[in-house]
């Protein structure tokens, strides 16, 4: 069996989760005997043994969701890389020989679309998360056209979570039994359970700095912490076109020096943040699932979800709350601040739940669909 894997994002180039799961997924697949012809836009990455690697001439800008002053020539710029990448992954790939196409989110679609229309060959299409969530339901129109034509012409749509899957049907009209779920997973052994410093105060978010991910609630529920608390700090990773929003904001409540934007940081520094961190706070308006909060579950830090997101599905020891309730979620962070076994004994036990949730045992589901593919 051999599948041809279309990818945007792959290590070190990443903005988000979809890079990570790119990576983790191909690993695992590759470890289990599958065979993998991994396309790519032009760019240096981190090799995985037994995996065969097409570079396509198009290099691609993986800061596109930077803090950028004009989305709409950045936006222009991007779809015009979208249609170069599927332009050249279709060109490359009628001289391969494979017997499963694997897409990646709209970034890939097209490509995808174009190759099974070629080949004829099965098309199964990962849908990470949709235009209608990312953009807080102001969609771009080309985008989520591209999305919906291309999960109407799957074979099989996969997403992250029932949560993804429900809202991937209700937009696009597809019927629920061609959507399967095959959750995100964690490799718990690359994060340190080690704390360094438990007694800092940080309250910390990772993250894509946009509308759906919530930061906004997240600041205006630490200025409620942080009259409580004077040693608390909030600590933001990330970059995205929501940062000088949120810092106007962070000013504007008198958090200088309360409230920390790291930028975009390196996985080293990631998990010293982890590491340090006394509370890991997730407050998306929207979040097919999530995968920042199993990396801080690994870590053992105490975590707050939003209960709009995938991960709730599978993990139950952290605390929910809904996004815009900033009250809510500012006791619970002032609970784990003031009570740390609390938080302890939530990140122990939820720590016991994700070891279930390992990229082999997503690999494996993968599989079992591209052998009901190639059977039909």
């Amino acid at each position: 069996m051999k599948i041809l894997m279309l990818a945007w994002e792959f290590p070190p180039n990443i903005v988000g989760g979809l890079g990570r799961h790119s990576y983790n997924l191909v690993k695992a697949l590759s470890k289990l005997g599958i065979n993998i012809d991994l396309f790519l836009p032009r760019g240096e990455y981190t090799i995985i043994p037994g995996v065969d690697y097409t570079i396509l001439p198009e290099e691609i800008k993986f800061s596109v969701y930077s803090s950028i002053q004009n989305l709409n020539m950045t936006y222009s710029d991007l779809i015009g890389r979208v249609m170069a990448y599927a332009d050249s992954a279709a060109r490359a790939a009628i001289k391969k020989n494979f017997d499963i196409i694997h897409a990646n989110d709209w970034l890939t679609a097209l490509a995808g679309v174009k190759i099974k229309e070629l080949t004829g060959k099965k098309l199964i299409m990962t849908i990470h998360s949709t235009e209608y969530t990312r953009t807080i339901g102001h969609p771009w129109k080309f985008i989520e056209d591209i999305e919906r034509m291309a999960v109407q012409k799957a074979d099989v749509v996969v997403t992250v979570s029932e949560y993804s899957k429900k809202m991937i049907s209700d937009l696009y009209g597809i019927p629920l039994e061609k959507i399967k779920v095959i959750y995100n997973a964690i490799d718990e052994s690359e994060y340190s359970k080690r704390r360094l410093n438990a007694n800092s105060k940080l309250v910390l978010y990772v993250g894509r700095l946009s509308p759906q991910k919530g930061v906004d609630h997240l600041i205006r529920a630490f200025k409620i912490v942080s009259q409580s608390d004077k040693d608390a700090v909030l600590g933001i990773a990330g970059e995205g076109p929501e940062l000088e929003k949120l810092v106007d904001i962070s000013i504007d409540l008198n958090l200088q020096g309360k409230v920390v934007f790291f930028g975009r940081v390196s996985e080293d520094e990631l998990r010293f943040l982890y590491s340090i961190a006394s509370v890991f706070v997730m407050p998306s308006v929207s979040e097919p699932f999530g995968i920042t909060a199993l990396e801080a579950i690994a870590s053992r830090v105490p975590t707050i979800i939003s209960i709009e997101s995938g991960v709730s599905e599978v993990v139950n020891n952290t605390f929910k709350v809904n996004f815009w309730d900033s009250n809510q979620m500012a006791d619970i962070i002032l609970g784990i601040l003031n009570y740390s076994e609390v938080g302890e004994e939530l990140s122990k036990n939820a720590y016991t739940e994700i070891k279930k949730l390992t990229w082999e045992n997503s690999a494996r589901q993968f599989i079992d669909i591209y052998k009901q593919l190639m059977a039909h």
